[in-house]
C-alpha cells in the first residue's frame, strides 16, 4: 500500500512540473513578444522622428529665400543671382551650397561659397567652378547644435516646360489677346527652382568618408535637378544618398522672377 502511495506523488509531481514548463514557456513567450512590440514602437519613432527633423532642416532654407530682400537676393554675388546671369550665356548649369546656419549664418548663398555644377556624360557631375566649396562637409558642417541633419541646396534655372497646360506658366495678369506673353510694365519673367536635400550621414550603411567620396566630392558631384527630359537618367544626390540607406528629406520649390517698371514720379508737364 506504502508502494502504491509512493507511486501516485510521483505522477502528481510530474504533472506539475509540466505545467510549471508550460506556464514558464507563455511567460517567456509573451516577454519575448512584448519585447518586439517595444522594438518596432521604438523604430516608428525614431522613423518618425528623422523624418520629421530632415523636413524642417530642408524647410529653413527655403523660408530664408522667400524672406530675403530681393535686391540681395537676385545680385551676382548670390547663387540665386549668379545662376541667373549663366542662364543667359550657358543654361543647364546648377548651383550647389551648403546651408550652414551655425557658422555662416550672415553669409548664406553667397557665390564664394558655392560650386557650379553641370550634368556630365556619365551620372557624376562636372564641377566648373567653386571646387569643393559648395559641398558639405558631412563630419562637421550640420544644420544645428544638434549635430546630426546635413542640408545640402541646389539653384538652378529650369529650362524644362513648367506643365502641359497651355498658358500654366504665364505671370499673373496676362492677357493674350494682346499678343505678348507678359503683362504690362512687366519687361521678363524668369522661373527659379531651388532644391533642398537634408539627410543623416551618421545613417549611412557605409562610412561618412565613403558617402563623401560617393556624393559630395569633385570626383563624384551629383546634380539635384534632373527635371529636364536630357537629364532624367543622371542620378541626383537623393538617389545616392538612397543607395547608401541614407534618410533624407528632398523639397522642390519654384520661384518666378519678374522685372517689372513703375512710376514713381508723375511725368513732367
Amino acid at each position: 500500500m506504502t508502494h502504491l502511495t509512493h507511486k501516485g506523488r510521483s505522477k502528481e509531481k510530474g504533472a506539475t512540473l509540466i505545467v510549471v514548463l508550460i506556464i514558464l514557456l507563455l511567460v517567456i513567450s509573451v516577454g519575448v513578444l512584448a519585447i518586439r512590440v517595444a522594438i518596432v514602437s521604438l523604430k516608428v519613432a525614431t522613423n518618425s522622428q528623422v523624418s520629421q527633423l530632415n523636413f524642417q532642416s530642408s524647410d529653413t532654407p527655403l523660408e530664408l529665400i522667400v524672406q530675403m530682400n530681393p535686391t540681395t537676393l537676385t545680385n551676382i554675388t548670390n547663387v540665386i543671382g549668379a545662376a541667373l546671369k549663366e542662364h543667359e550665356s550657358n543654361p543647364g548649369a546648377e548651383y550647389n551650397f551648403c546651408y550652414k546656419p551655425v557658422s555662416t549664418a550672415t553669409n548664406f548663398a553667397q557665390t564664394r561659397g558655392a560650386s557650379l555644377l553641370r550634368a556630365g556624360s556619365a551620372n557624376n557631375a562636372v564641377v566648373e567652378d567653386g571646387g569643393v566649396a559648395g559641398f558639405c562637409d558631412l563630419t562637421s558642417d550640420y544644420g544645428s547644435n544638434r549635430q546630426a541633419v546635413v542640408t545640402q541646396v541646389a539653384v538652378s534655372i529650369p529650362t524644362d516646360a513648367a506643365s502641359d497646360i497651355p498658358g500654366s506658366n504665364l505671370p499673373r495678369g496676362t492677357n493674350t489677346s494682346e499678343g505678348t506673353q507678359l503683362p504690362k510694365s512687366m519687361l521678363s519673367t524668369q522661373r527659379i527652382r531651388v532644391i533642398t536635400t537634408a539627410f543623416l550621414p551618421a545613417y549611412a550603411s557605409t562610412s561618412i568618408e565613403t558617402l563623401q567620396r560617393d556624393c559630395l566630392s569633385t570626383s563624384s558631384a551629383k546634380i539635384s535637378d534632373n527635371f529636364d527630359t536630357a537629364l532624367t537618367a543622371k542620378q541626383t544626390l537623393a538617389e545616392c544618398l538612397a543607395n547608401h540607406n541614407v534618410p533624407f528629406s528632398t523639397q522642390v520649390q519654384e520661384f518666378n522672377y519678374t522685372n517689372k517698371l513703375t512710376q514713381i514720379t508723375a511725368p513732367g508737364s
